[in-house]
């Protein structure tokens, strides 16, 4: 049961990477910050991975109890702390105490098969099966449950790492379980061995990397998503629903589309506010907005123009369809009612309908609608009003 007299050749590979943990290490708790979710995981997986690859490569000198059982306990604890922390990241489940079962059952494998029965064999198969469990895990989750709207690449990347690192464990295991390698030196200097061992120590950094990238491009998303939304409807804000709207009336005019535009103000909403208070009429804009979602299609958008009154861009829709729209989402809002503390509360709205003539800017648009829906208030509230040249 002694260790071999040998000093590992990979040494030098398992300190480059050790260093390269401890620089993601200072990232990553930088980024703890943000409060995303995962990113504790994410640094309790890197301080397990700091602390296992000195016991690993330093197994000349260590008790076999620490440089074996201790040092792959904790490399099967920083894959699965790898593992929890995508899982949060992705708002899915963890399984932590599946993990720890997993742990603790490779830890008595190891014990029993150093202290009691020195099987070495046994120990690598327990060991780097374990390893290759976790991240077979891992790349389905990256594959399966990457969040919709962020960029595909550092997921597929991550995904691949843990695939390439289950791969070499897995071989690993089949090549010294079978009993075809050197099992008095498991760190021998023949070409395959090296190769192996520096390409899952080239993992480890790596995949540590993407984790950090994953974090760095969840919170651009999210600053992203907050400099062009408005925070409490979750619409745009005017300035990006004009520039989005710009772009669009540029296209309309180059191909002929259709293009309509329906700006929409909540009648006597002064009234709400001063009655029921502020809070009920913001709990009125998000109903409203939510109905809005639900009456126009996909490639509709809204935006919030300003207090109660909010623009919807129908990009490709005929001004007859427009209005039916228009109409659809008028009767939807005179049948809704909010509960408040006070009882259940109705509000109404009115809109004005501007269709696309062929050179106009959205100042024009704008103009156009602006001067519908006022006809619309003139007339008593609670209609959608198509602009008309004539009336102009």
């Amino acid at each position: 049961m002694s260790a071999p007299a040998s000093v590992p050749v990979l040494l030098p590979v398992f300190l480059v990477t050790d260093i390269l943990c401890a620089c993601i290490l200072v990232q990553l708790l930088a980024l703890r910050k943000a409060g995303v979710a995962g990113t504790r995981s994410w640094i309790a997986a890197n301080i397990a991975m700091v602390a296992y690859l000195p016991a690993l490569g330093l197994r000349t000198v260590l008790p076999l109890v620490f440089s074996v059982v201790l040092s792959n306990g904790l490399g099967l604890l920083a894959a699965s702390l790898f593992y929890i922390g995508c899982a949060r990241f992705l708002g899915r489940p963890a399984y932590s105490r599946f993990w720890l079962a997993l742990i603790l059952c490779a830890l008595a494998g190891l014990l029993w098969f150093t202290l009691v029965v020195d099987v070495i064999r046994l120990r690598v198969i327990i060991a780097s099966g374990g390893i290759a469990v976790v991240f077979v895990a891992t790349a389905y989750l990256l594959c399966r449950h990457r969040p919709a709207g962020q960029g595909a690449v550092v997921y597929w990347l991550g995904a691949a790492c843990s695939i390439a690192t289950a791969l070499l464990h897995t071989a690993r295991a089949i090549y010294y379980g079978a009993g075809l390698g050197n099992l008095s030196d498991l760190f021998a200097s023949t070409p395959a061995n090296v190769m192996s061992m520096s390409l899952t120590a080239a993992l480890v950094p790596g995949l540590s990397m993407l984790a950090a990238a994953m974090v760095q491009q969840q919170l651009l998303s999210d600053a992203t998503w907050r400099a062009e939304r408005d925070g409490m409807t979750g619409t745009l804000t005017r300035q990006s629903f004009e520039t989005r709207i710009l772009a669009d009336l540029q296209r309309a005019n180059l191909t002929g589309d259709a293009f309509c535009f329906v700006l929409a103000d909540l009648d006597f909403f002064k009234q709400i506010n001063d009655s029921h208070g502020h809070q009920t009429g913001d709990r009125v804009l998000v109903a409203f907005t939510e109905l809005i979602r639900r009456h126009v299609r996909a490639a509709d958008y809204i935006g919030r123009m300003g207090g109660e009154e909010f623009g919807i861009a129908l990009p490709a829709t005929p001004p007859a369809e427009a209005m039916r729209v228009a109409e659809r989402l008028r009767l939807a809002v005179a049948a809704q009612h909010i509960a408040t503390d006070s009882g259940s509360l109705s509000y109404r709205v009115s809109m004005g309908l501007a269709v696309r003539e062929q050179g106009e800017t959205f100042a024009d648009l704008y103009r156009h609608a602006d001067q519908a829906l006022y006809a619309a208030k003139q007339a008593g509230r609670n209609r959608v009003q198509a602009y008309a040249q004539d009336a102009a």
